[in-house]
């Protein structure tokens, strides 16, 4: 059987306990307790279903159930133009707008990138367009500067 010489000098050792008392022995381990569930009240259990996961386009341009359009009354008509001439006129937007004014603005911004980076490594994966290399300068001195 190897042992090894620890030296009394190395702290590691030393820090936390005193080499002089014998260390304790570990404590019983506790008996194996199953883990048991309450009971459920079948009465009072309510039930949560989650939402069918949406795509992406689905995401940008569903409507709350309480956002859903009536029908096309004159008194929405009005309303609606009366909000159009509102942002028109003062710069305020009727705040049922704006989730989808947030969403069409997104999209303007979005849409011309997402284009032109598409095509781009299109033709980088399927037409053979090499990447472009940014030119590296020669270092410079200043041994010619007065």
């Amino acid at each position: 059987m190897l042992t090894r010489r620890v030296s009394t000098l190395s702290p590691w050792r030393t820090v936390g306990y005193s080499t002089t008392t014998k260390p304790s022995q570990p404590p019983e381990p506790r008996p194996y307790k199953p883990f048991e569930r309450p009971a459920k009240d079948v009465e009072n259990t309510i039930e949560v279903t989650k939402p069918e996961k949406q795509s992406l386009l689905g995401r940008l341009f569903s409507r709350p159930a309480k956002q859903l359009p009536r029908k096309n009354e004159p008194g929405d008509i009005a309303r609606g133009l009366e909000a159009s001439q509102r942002v028109v006129r003062d710069g305020i937007l009727d705040p049922r707008y704006r989730p989808a004014a947030r969403r069409v603005t997104a999209i303007i911004c979005a849409l011309p990138i997402a284009l032109y980076l598409s095509y781009e490594l299109f033709e980088r994966r399927f037409m053979g367009k090499e990447q472009k290399v940014r030119p590296v300068r020669p270092a410079t001195t200043n041994e010619g500067v007065k």
